[in-house]
Parts: structure tokens; C-alpha cells; sequence
């Protein structure tokens, strides 16, 4: 069994603390990997002259050798645990940033600059790409719908302030800030706002998994595009709603697996289907509203 390798860094956490704090202060905020890169930049010009010592120590101690990549190897954990130590003394965030598979860790910041953590996580966000980036750049457009894809990446971007999830219809991302803008209604209950784009009926094609993948046609009585809100909506017109009613709309809706909102136009509608509207964000639109 090869003898335990004790390496002497007397003084090396002191002056490696000092230099990522000046780092922080002068450059500004560095991710988990950016700090070590930078531990490392700082340790690298001493690493040769330091790997050369250690090898003749242990030589001298245990009247054994080891190799170079041996030597090399052993410092540069050590050094790994010097800068673990460190980054419990340095201000962090604690939700590590990952993007598009690569894990950047979390964000490390000097007193003064916490402002700046959001535009550093968008950084690393565009840099690693995958559904982070995706979703991001696609609540600029409008509500995203959160699915189990996107789950992760929408609860690291709401972490961090980047976006807000809001239920409209179902759970969805959508920019800080958002808010569905009220358009003036038009004299008919049946219709909405002049300015929207109308389908009556609407009807579009989908896959779904049966035996196997299979191509079906969802048919809707009314759908509109709101060009304000960037919200489409799937509705029904009809002179009574009831339960079976909305459960069948929301069962194509969750089938379609689009960021939809659902409304009703009526001029009575069940107690029952008012308390499943209520609970599934239904918008309820009767001819006496």
C-alpha cells in the first residue's frame, strides 16, 4: 500500500482567497467552473515547480518513487480542496446553473454586485443552450407551456428571476411581468375581440401514442389568436355548458399539448362545471356579463 502524500501549501489558501476576492471585485461574477479556472490560473505557475518537489520528497521519505502524472494529480486535489474551503467564505447563490447539459454551478459574487446575477445566469444560459435557452428566448413571444421537458429548466429560470410562471389555463412561463391585457369586448357574447384572429370551427391534426403512434383529428367549435397577449384560445359557444362539457374540451386541450387558454360562451352554465372552470383557469362568458 503506497504511503498517504502529505503536500505543505502553508500560506496558498490565504493568498488564493485574497486573489478570487480581488478577481470578484475587478471582473465581477464567476460561475462555480469559472472559479476554479481561475484557481487554477493563478496556482498553474508554481504547479511544475511544485510537482518536482513533491517528487523528491516522497522519494526522500518513503524511499519510493512516484511518477510525474502521480504528483501532478495529488496537488491539483489538494488544491481542489483549498478552493472548496475558500468558496464557503465567498457570497453565493445556492441553485446551481445548468444549461444544455453542462453544469456551471453556482454563482459566486462580491458585496455590491447581487444586481448583476441575473444578466451572468442569461449568459451561462445562452452559453450552455438546451430547454434553459429555448425556454427563455420563447416567453418573449408568449406564455410557454411548462411540460416535463421544460420542467427543470422553467424552475432554475423562476430561481433566478428570469421568468415568472403564472397559471393561464395550465402552468405556463411567461416574461416578468406579464399580464393579460383587456380588450374591449365586442357587442356579441359570441365573439371575441374584433382585433383577434377567429377559427370557427377549428380543426388540426396530431399525433398520439396508442398501439403506437397514431395521427388523429382534434375538431374545436371556436379558436382565436390574441396578437396583444400572444394567447390562443380554444372555446366553446354553446347555450348551456355543463360538466361533460369542459371535461371534453380540456381532455382535447391536453391532448393538442399547446399553451392554450380555454374560455366558454353561455348564457347558463352548471354549478359543477363553474367549480371545474374555476379550478382549471376556464374563463366563463355569459350573455348577461
Amino acid at each position: 500500500m503506497r504511503p498517504k502524500i502529505h503536500i505543505a501549501t502553508e500560506g496558498l489558501e490565504k493568498s488564493l482567497f485574497t486573489h478570487l476576492k480581488f478577481i470578484l471585485e475587478d471582473k465581477g461574477l464567476l460561475s462555480e467552473t469559472e472559479l476554479w479556472e481561475e484557481s487554477l490560473a493563478f496556482f498553474s505557475p508554481n504547479l511544475e515547480k511544485m510537482t518536482g518537489s513533491l517528487i523528491k520528497s516522497y522519494k526522500l521519505s518513503f524511499g519510493r518513487k512516484i511518477g510525474e502524472k502521480t504528483a501532478k494529480t495529488n496537488i491539483l486535489n489538494n488544491l481542489r480542496l483549498i478552493v472548496s474551503k475558500i468558496k464557503k467564505s465567498l457570497l453565493h447563490t445556492h441553485k446551481p446553473v445548468i444549461a444544455g447539459g453542462k453544469r456551471f454551478g453556482r454563482i459566486f459574487y462580491s458585496k455590491g454586485h447581487e444586481g448583476q446575477i441575473q444578466t451572468k445566469v442569461r449568459e451561462l444560459v445562452k452559453k450552455g443552450g438546451g430547454h434553459q435557452w429555448e425556454t427563455l428566448k420563447n416567453v418573449k413571444k408568449g406564455p410557454v407551456r411548462i411540460n416535463p421537458s421544460n420542467k427543470r429548466a422553467v424552475h432554475l429560470l423562476e430561481y433566478y428571476g428570469l421568468i415568472e410562471v403564472q397559471k393561464i389555463g395550465a402552468p405556463c412561463a411567461v416574461s416578468p411581468g406579464f399580464k393579460i391585457v383587456n380588450s374591449k369586448k365586442s357587442e356579441s357574447h359570441e365573439a371575441f375581440p374584433t382585433h383577434f384572429k377567429i377559427w370557427k370551427p377549428f380543426a388540426i391534426e396530431t399525433w398520439v401514442l396508442r398501439d403506437g403512434p397514431e395521427k388523429i383529428k382534434l375538431k374545436f367549435e371556436l379558436a382565436a389568436w390574441d396578437p396583444v397577449n400572444k394567447l390562443f384560445y380554444l372555446a366553446l359557444n354553446k347555450k348551456y355548458i355543463s360538466l361533460s362539457h369542459l371535461k371534453t374540451l380540456r381532455e382535447k386541450q391536453i391532448i393538442l399539448g399547446l399553451p392554450t387558454k380555454l374560455k366558454v360562451f353561455c348564457n347558463d352554465i352548471s354549478e359543477s362545471a363553474k367549480k371545474y372552470a374555476e379550478k382549471w383557469g376556464i374563463e366563463i362568458e355569459t350573455s348577461s356579463s
